[in-house]
């Protein structure tokens, strides 16, 4: 697994991460009874997006994933340690 530097851990139960390689991710909680995390890799836009407008934009996009855990089919399992 690589290694990955948390940028910023929210308390809506997400967190935004940076690979090894550089690329952003999102890490999201979801679910109701059964509560899970899924991972989306940001696009270029979506990275722009966070560099110019930081947590605001990172909550509007946690919120979308938290609506619709499958985010158009790029979401992502959170590996186990």
């Amino acid at each position: 697994m690589s290694r990955e530097q948390v940028l910023y851990q929210s308390p809506l139960l997400y967190r935004v991460l940076r690979e090894e390689e550089g690329a952003l991710l999102i890490e999201v909680v979801v679910g109701g009874i059964a509560m899970t995390s899924v991972r989306v890799r940001l696009t270029s836009q979506e990275a722009e997006a966070y560099a110019r407008e930081g947590s605001a934009f990172s909550d509007r996009l946690a919120r979308e994933i938290m609506a619709r855990p499958s985010f158009g089919g790029r979401a992502f399992d959170t590996p186990t340690e």
